[in-house]
């Protein structure tokens, strides 16, 4: 996770994601959650391979658990990915959660990630934060700060 880019936050999955770094993303999540603070999140999926029916079953529990804080704080999520059959899956675990928590995107591209993220920070009042989320990430596709 980085919040170098507060209020935008960062998630970058690994290729392979064990339950026990699982469990550690959501014990971070909920300490993001727990700062009351407005935010939205990128959540890059595009080196993650695939994810076990236990760990989707998991997401979607955490995500249905914390609907009232993530409705709260959350001013958007939008997921990288560049596989269709994880963002169908993706797509999936969204919908089973009551209709959308939270706005939320699903797009292929590291440029779509940036804009949409970006807008929502704009839509959301924070102009210069949207700017410097555009300068800073909108030029890299591997999405590096600097």
């Amino acid at each position: 996770m980085d919040d170098s880019l507060w209020p935008l936050l960062r998630v970058t999955f690994p290729r392979v994601i064990t339950n026990a770094q699982q469990a550690e993303l959501f014990e971070r999540t909920l300490a993001y959650l727990r700062r009351r603070e407005r935010h939205v999140t990128l959540v890059d999926f595009r080196q993650l391979q695939s994810l076990t029916a236990e760990q989707r079953e998991q997401q979607w529990t955490f995500l249905r658990e914390q609907e009232v804080p993530m409705r709260q704080w959350s001013m958007g999520i939008v997921g990288l990915i560049n596989s269709p059959t994880l963002a169908l899956v993706a797509r999936t675990v969204v919908h089973r959660v009551k209709p959308s928590v939270v706005p939320h995107s699903i797009v292929a591209s590291w440029p779509a990630a940036v804009s949409w993220a970006a807008d929502r920070l704009r839509d959301n009042g924070l102009g210069e934060h949207a700017c410097e989320v555009r300068q800073r990430l909108g030029a890299s596709p591997q999405g590096r700060v600097g």
